[in-house]
């Protein structure tokens, strides 16, 4: 029994003397790289670029209400990951999200619903395909007397940083502004 414990004990010492050996080395290693400017650590986190102000707004007539609202483009941001129904999506393999916050006011005194995605349109090629918001909220409620925020977006090639927005009702005149990220 003297033997075995002997034996145990001698094994022990040695594991820990190993287990010892191995973290001093590991950590001689890490102090070397770290004064001679090589990264310990190799995956490098990108954030993306910090939302753009744009601060644009419109004037809407609703047909149906013959009210008026201001649609107002506060920002444009690129993102890739979004919430969708309470739940993360990331965006495909070379794909990002172009990302808009709305404020949307309704000065009447009665509550309405708004299509947000109607007024905006974005194109990266020059305006020869126009494309609408994919991701939104709609029909977006505001009461009356007040003002809402919401969002709406749409996937775009992460090699593209130059768009161009339209805003304005469907058959209506248009404003147009450029977004550089």
């Amino acid at each position: 029994m003297k033997k075995k414990l002997i034996k145990y004990g001698i094994i022990a010492g040695s594991l820990s003397l190993l287990i010892l050996a191995v973290f001093s080395v590991r950590r001689a290693i890490i102090v070397s790289t770290k004064s001679h400017g090589v990264k310990k650590d190799l995956a490098v986190v990108i954030s993306p670029p910090p939302p753009k102000e744009i601060n644009q707004e419109i004037a809407i007539s609703l047909p149906k209400s013959k009210l008026l609202i201001k649609y107002v483009v506060v920002s444009a941001e690129l993102q890739d990951e979004i919430l969708v129904k309470n739940e993360k999506v990331k965006a495909s393999l070379g794909r990002t999200f172009l990302i808009f916050t709305l404020k949307i006011v309704n000065d009447s005194p009665q509550g309405i619903q708004v299509n947000s995605r109607d007024f905006l349109r974005i194109t990266t090629d020059g305006g020869h395909e126009w494309l609408a918001p994919d991701i939104h909220n709609d029909p977006v409620e505001v009461q009356a007397l007040s003002t809402k925020y919401t969002r709406v977006g749409l996937p775009v090639n992460k090699t593209d940083k130059q768009f161009k927005i339209r805003l304005g009702e469907i058959s209506g005149e248009k404003t147009e502004f450029e977004i550089v990220f």
